[in-house]
């Protein structure tokens, strides 16, 4: 006992608030209580490392009659750390304290002990603690655990510490598992996902039902301790134990980034000046339908993070989705099936509603049911929007100065915010109807595959330049060849007034006049609109697409059997053509007000010519809107301005070719070699997400940590603790072995930098070779120089 009567060291049962432990042996508690299996375990409080740093002489002969009454002779021990600071949800602090395997016997076990206590000067000396603790302040518990003597043993992380995604990664070795930290072992690997064997070693199919054990307990667990986990365990032949338990670090920092639907939104690579003008105009929309769903809640959203750039392509942040997920009660999990990530798992992630759920279910309830009576208010945005609209295409651009400029900009970005959340509510809406005329149809045994509904308005039609354009081509077509002659070999101004007095001359101008302002894509304004380029209408009128409009369904004279016998399927047939008329004519309006970017952008550019602030108008697209406004201000200066322009034209076109993934982790872009050759191609597994490209140092020993500088890649034979201060150089890992729970590997992910671990052949990499590691891929490549 302590002078204060308090034991020293303690059974795990006896853990409560007043023993200070630290999270090991609190987590080790955690599994206890809750019935899962581990070696019977004791601990040594903080208490006892506070009194032997005081120099108090008694505690050690405290111990050691403590001990007596626990330590059984002839049964070795585990001798680890459980410090104040280890195994917290942001650093593990992996390897850095001592541990001592195989203790036999009450005085091996308490020079153990203070082996781990004087541990922790060393640890306060090193670059990783400044790193990645505000404090150097420790306390030090102790645990000691009985050993098993296990036929394997292994780590299971109950989602991908490399990634964030929902799957189960099992690594085994052979034997005892402290050889997946730091000797140089490359372990067996599993994963599992949504009840799907991603991967598996080919010939240990003995160890499947183990290993499935494994997976179901560890996914229970988490799941009591509200946290993904990695959890240490062995077998021994008759039974799992497990043996420690962290929240999995770092994992908070990984983001899933997918262009699955940013790509039908912002198709392409987007100049900085139509991005700076499209994220806010677009996702403020998104904002205020989230928060008409879930109300203040919404209010966290910051719509600069919905969405991000890679290689000037749109990609959307599945984090922010996944936030709303929880905020609703649905399975976080479940964003990864909306991003795009397929499995044939029968285990997967339901959008069921819960306690949660029915929380926000009133106010859900009361949006969804103001969306179904939405008609009125898209009649009203239809007829006000036009006037709107058509005022300010009616502006004398030559009669405006800089700030003119700016403003009526400004009042475009106001309109158009609510013209693009027209646009997402009347494609959710249409979306809706065709979704439950589909359902009601197929029902009643109608083929709904090729179901095209095509109202025939005459609104329609006349928003639809495709109708007009089909009767351009006829009007060209009985035009006399001297005419058509004339057509092909001017240029437009100097053609039109051959064809002025002409049927086709009437129709061309008056197409000019309500589609000139479409381009080659709606989404964009930097791209040249049809007025600025009337070949590209000429050759559609000559060559005529009236077979891209929707043809009526052979299965309509079905339908409307159905229909006169069923008035709810009738109800919901009128609501579905009247949404898909709604859809286009907003399209529509949205797009004649979205255009309207570009008059004033080009004529801003203009002005910016005549101060010699831009070079080119077409500069004036490779600024983002608040550089443009700094530029004027003074606060940009010119030369900056100009060489931000040329660095982004020529990104531009460098990235023209990129072929991207669907789907980004992290906020790392993948790799771009550009047009490096690659000399030879090297895998393994990755272990820590990003990309970096420098300069290879192996290091095999002590002796050759002086080659490291900052910004090399650091190429190691295996993972050894004492390596820790390298990483505050190197910017990536390359590993010849080990796995996900590799000190190496824990301790990147901790410092943000890729690893690439069990790489054959590694270290017979010449020292300044230029390598390009992929972290989320595990590809090592070999650049040539």
């Amino acid at each position: 006992m302590s002078e204060l009567g308090k034991n020293y060291i303690i059974e795990l049962t006896q853990i409560g608030k007043r023993n200070q432990v630290g999270n090991k042996a609190k987590n080790l508690s955690f599994l206890l209580k809750h019935g899962y299996t581990i070696p019977r375990t004791m601990v040594c409080i903080f208490d006892a490392y506070i009194g032997y740093e005081a120099g108090d002489i008694s505690v050690l002969d405290q111990i050691e009659k403590e001990l007596l009454t626990y330590i059984e002779e002839g049964r070795e021990y585990s001798v680890r750390s459980s410090a104040s600071i280890e195994d917290s949800t942001s650093y593990s602090f992996a390897g850095q304290f001592s541990t001592h395997l195989n203790v036999k016997g009450v005085s091996a076990i308490k020079d153990a002990i203070i082996d781990v206590w004087k541990s922790v000067e060393k640890v306060i000396k090193l670059d990783y603690i400044k790193t990645v603790q505000s404090s150097n302040s420790i306390q030090m518990g102790v645990i000691i655990q009985e050993m098993i003597n296990p036929k394997y043993s292994g780590v299971v992380f109950t989602k991908n510490p490399l990634t964030g995604l929902d799957e189960v990664i099992v690594e085994s070795v052979d034997g005892y598992g402290d050889a997946l930290v730091q000797e140089g072992v490359t372990p067996d690997r599993w994963v599992y996902k949504w009840g799907e064997w991603i991967e598996a070693p080919e010939q240990l199919d003995e160890r499947f039902s183990i290993i499935e054990s494994v997976i179901h307990q560890s996914q229970e667990f988490a799941n009591i301790y509200g946290a993904p986990l990695d959890l240490e365990w062995c077998y021994d032949g008759k039974q799992i134990y497990w043996l420690q338990l962290r929240v999995i670090t770092a994992l908070e920092s990984t983001k899933l980034f997918s262009n699955k639907l940013s790509r039908e939104f912002l198709p392409g690579m987007i100049k900085p000046l139509v991005w700076s003008v499209n994220i806010p105009v677009i996702n403020s929309s998104w904002k205020n339908l989230f928060k008409e769903a879930i109300g203040n809640a919404a209010d966290s959203i910051d719509i600069h993070k919905l969405s991000k750039q890679f290689y000037y392509r749109a990609y959307f942040n599945m984090g922010v989705i996944g936030d709303i997920f929880e905020i609703l009660g649905m399975p976080r999990e479940a964003l990864e099936i909306l991003a795009g990530i397929e499995s044939t798992g029968t285990e997967k992630p339901m959008f069921k509603p819960s306690s949660k759920t029915m929380m926000h279910l009133p106010r859900m309830m009361l949006a969804a049911l103001r969306k179904l009576m939405f008609s009125k208010s898209i009649e009203k945005f239809l007829r006000d929007y036009w006037t709107h609209y058509e005022r300010i295409n009616s502006v004398d651009l030559l009669s405006l100065n800089i700030q003119d400029t700016f403003n009526h900009i400004d009042e475009l970005f106001r309109l158009n915010t609510y013209g693009s959340y027209m646009v997402i509510v009347s494609q959710l809406l249409n979306n809706l109807y065709n979704m439950m005329l589909k359902q009601m149809l197929s029902r009643n045994d109608i083929d709904t595959e090729n179901l095209h509904l095509t109202p025939g308005t005459k609104r329609l039609r006349d928003s639809d330049p495709r109708h007009m354009i089909s009767r351009l081509h006829q009007a060209y077509s009985s035009l006399p060849d001297d005419k058509k002659k004339a057509i092909e070999a001017k240029e437009t101004h100097e053609f039109e007034k051959d064809i002025e007095d002409t049927e086709f001359g009437r129709l061309f101008d008056d197409f000019m006049k309500r589609f000139g302002h479409l381009s080659d894509s709606g989404n964009d304004f930097s791209r040249p609109s049809w007025r600025e380029t009337p070949d590209i209408v000429i050759n559609l009128i000559k060559s005529d697409h009236r077979t891209n409009v929707a043809r009526p369904s052979g299965a309509r004279k079905e339908i409307f059997q159905v229909l006169n016998q069923k008035r709810m399927i009738k109800t919901v047939y009128n609501r579905a053509m009247r949404y898909q008329e709604y859809r286009e004519l907003v399209n529509s309006l949205y797009t004649f007000g979205y255009t309207q970017f570009r008059r004033f952008f080009v004529h801003l550019a203009t002005l910016l010519q005549d101060k010699n602030l831009i070079d080119d108008m077409e500069d004036i697209f490779y600024l983002e809107y608040t550089e443009i406004r700094k530029l004027i201000g003074t606060k940009l200066g010119q030369d900056e301005a100009r060489a931000r322009i040329i660095r982004r034209r020529l990104e531009m076109e460098e990235f023209k070719d990129m072929i991207l993934p669907e789907i980004i982790f992290g906020d790392m872009p993948p790799l771009n070699l550009g047009k490096q050759k690659i000399g030879k191609e090297l895998r393994g597994v990755g272990t820590s997400g990003g990309s970096y490209t420098g300069r290879a140092k192996v290091v095999r020993g002590v002796g050759d940590f002086g080659k490291i500088k900052e910004g090399d890649i650091l190429v190691i034979p295996y993972s050894d603790v004492s390596w820790t201060p390298l990483f505050s150089l190197a910017k990536a890992v390359i590993s010849e072995s080990g796995g996900l729970l590799s000190h190496c590997s824990i301790v990147a992910r901790e410092y943000g930098i890729p690893a690439v671990v069990s790489v054959d052949g590694a270290t017979f990499i010449k020292d300044d070779t230029v390598l390009a590691v992929d972290g989320n891929n595990g590809l090592v490549l070999v650049l040539e120089h």
